[in-house]
């Protein structure tokens, strides 16, 4: 027997691979040894040895378990200790004793049941590189190394069938803050440089850990063989002293090593793949797509007023389909009324945890909004309204800026509501990046009583520069009574009602909009426009400045109470020539929000028909992983 171990093995030649010496530690258990036995003499490779180390069993079970494979063709060979030491010591005893210096040695439970290829997959992970130490399989039951290792743990059975199937989209392996001793494959020449286990640990936890550790600190690393996959059909080891053991041991352990507990919680926050992390949505269910109103404030806007009514569509339209879930954020209270009968998910809120499909009716304004997009659900898809908030720069930001453009590059479905918008994206960028254009609708219907409307002129908007509403009110002001939504609240103003957006009721404004004789939408800027069509389809006129989106409405509506301007200074005159006309009938029947959540729907189901595009899930995960490890997220 050779003492030096083999050359570098070459991915792919096996001739170069050496041997495995299986050490397969046994105390009892005879039952699962002999299972284990029989899958090591149906798929284990040629070149191996397995050595059963009978832990000085009381009984004759253990040696009548490996008799039983006598005629199998497995190369066994049975090796009983006089003294029971426990699984550390015991797996030290094995090396020095029965290891073949220049092997691989597999560390193997008398639990375990290796599947065919298994232990060539690992071995071939293990010698890919120099820096490759240590190689565990997928399991059913092997803490992070279960498949899937996040949410709940899924029966043998089941955990074989989900790791089949998705075994494909799986990286060929992946860097592990650990290895797990039930099947731990180590490289020969670590064992020459390091030995094995530390019998401090004694009669066992925490042994791998601090091996992996110890041999990290130079330069080599552990594996995960994410294409091998070994059954673990684990007992309750230690009993009551269980954990009492894991507690002193890992005592020991995070002194000596206090990465320990960073790299772990690291791996678990930004390292497991998201294949995995969503591998549950792969099991028979019913899909779940959650509706994402975190965004929205407790006051009214344009913005809610467009989540909620397509909310309320689309939950008509999908409730025998799809479970529908709604993320409600701070402005949960102030829109109970309008959220009230919906499964709500908030901060307080833990299952479900995945979805199917996640949709956020507004753009993504900060990186927190785009981490909770990728972190719940494969697939992405949100709606661009406008992009004011990077067009203008007092309300834009370096950040801003790179996240509206990353956001719609790595999500899987943009929608915007207008094609000027779409338009106003890709100038703004540069980029073509494809969207797809669903206009709004409208729950209202032309007024029939004539009487219930006043003769004030309602101008619409809110603070901002870009909504136009104090031009508006000075040029209209003390020529007709005035109502202006958007400006701050002023009481000396004859014949001037202003009031501050935001906090009005949805109710106050539909009595607002209903009673008003006339719009004046005076904003500079707008993705699509509400209040145009809501008051078009109410049967009243409406004046515009002449912009994109605008002329867009005219022609979607083709109706004549539309009318434009091409300046706020010579609205007053504009104004005054509409009055004196009589009001025309609407032109097309209009657009309802039911429309609008018709292609929405059928949006979301060519999404989830198709499968999920794995490329793009990592690209938008590795950078939700980057960002938040550089705000120290966890």
């Amino acid at each position: 027997m050779e003492a030096s171990g083999p050359a570098p093995a070459v991915v792919g030649s096996r001739e170069q691979i050496p041997g495995i010496s299986i050490l397969v530690p046994a105390y009892g258990a005879a039952e699962k040894l002999e299972t284990c036995l029989r899958s090591l003499a149906a798929h284990a490779p040629h070149r191996c040895t397995v050595y059963v180390l009978d832990d000085a069993t009381p009984d004759d079970t253990v040696r009548l378990a490996c008799t039983a494979l006598e005629k199998s063709g497995l190369d066994l060979r049975y090796v009983r200790s006089n003294d029971n030491r426990g699984f550390v010591a015991t797996c030290n005893w094995g090396v020095a004793t029965c290891y073949e210096p220049g092997h691989d040695l597999l560390i193997l439970n008398s639990d375990a049941e290796i599947t065919p290829g298994s232990l060539e997959e690992m071995q071939a992970v293990l010698h890919l590189h120099e820096r490759h130490a240590v190689v565990t399989p997928r399991s059913n039951s092997a803490t992070i190394f279960s498949f899937p290792s996040t949410g709940d743990r899924l029966p043998p059975a089941e955990s074989f069938a989900l790791w089949s199937r998705l075994r494909p989209l799986l990286p060929r392996y992946q860097l592990m803050p650990t290895a797990v001793g039930f099947c731990m494959l180590v490289k020969g020449i670590i064992l020459e440089r390091f030995d094995l286990f530390d019998e401090i640990y004694t009669p066992g936890y925490n042994e791998e850990n601090d091996f992996i550790c110890r041999i990290n600190r130079c330069g080599y690393s552990a594996l995960a063989a994410n294409w091998a996959y070994v059954y673990h059909h684990e007992g309750a080891s230690f009993g009551a002293r269980r954990s009492a053991l894991e507690a002193a041991h890992r005592e020991i352990l995070v002194d000596r090593y206090p990465e320990y507990e960073r790299k772990t919680a690291d791996y678990a926050r930004f390292h497991v793949d998201p294949v995995e992390v969503f591998a549950h949505l792969s099991m028979p269910h019913r899909p779940r797509i959650l509706y994402d109103c975190y965004h929205l404030p407790a006051k009214h806007s344009g913005t809610s007023e467009f989540a909620l009514n397509l909310l309320r569509e689309i939950a008509r339209l999908v409730k025998d389909e799809f479970d529908l879930y709604v993320g409600a954020g701070e402005g949960q209270a102030f829109f109970l009324n309008e959220l009230r009968g919906y499964r709500l998910i908030d901060e307080h809120t833990s299952e479900p945890t995945e979805f199917d499909l996640v949709y956020k009716p507004s753009q993504v304004f900060t990186w927190p909004e785009f981490s909770r997009l990728t972190r719940l659900s494969p697939r992405v898809a949100f709606t661009v309204q406008d992009i004011i908030g990077v067009r203008c720069d007092y309300l834009s930001s370096p950040d801003r800026k790179i996240l509206f453009r990353e956001a719609t590059e790595l999500t899987d479905c943009v929608f915007t509501i207008s094609d000027f918008a779409r338009s106003d994206f890709a100038a703004f960028f540069s980029a073509d990046t494809p969207m797809r254009v669903i206009h709004h609708g409208t729950d209202e219907d032309p007024v029939t009583d004539v009487s219930a409307v006043e003769d004030y002129i309602l101008i619409m908007g809110n603070s901002f520069a870009h909504k136009g509403v104090a031009e508006a009110v000075k040029e209209l002001e003390g020529h007709w009574p005035v109502v202006a939504l958007g400006a701050e609240e002023d009481s000396s103003r004859p014949g001037v009602r202003l009031l501050a957006s935001g906090n009005i009721t949805r109710r106050s404004l539909h009595e607002l909009v209903s009673r008003a004789k006339m719009l004046v939408y005076p904003s500079h800027y707008e993705g699509y426009g509400l209040p145009v069509i809501d008051f078009l389809a109410l049967g009243k006129p409406v004046m515009v400045l002449d912009t994109q989106v605008n002329r867009e409405i005219a022609g979607l509506t083709s109706d004549s109470n539309l009318h434009s301007v091409p300046s706020v200074r010579l609205l007053r005159a504009a104004v005054q020539k509409v009055l004196c006309e009589p009001v025309q009938m609407p032109g097309k029947p209009a657009r309802r929000w039911h429309d609008a959540a018709q292609e929405y729907v059928a949006s979301f189901r060519e999404m989830l028909n198709k499968d999920i595009d794995v490329p793009k899930l990592r690209r938008r995960w590795e950078r939700v992983r980057l960002v938040e490890s550089l705000s120290g997220a966890r």
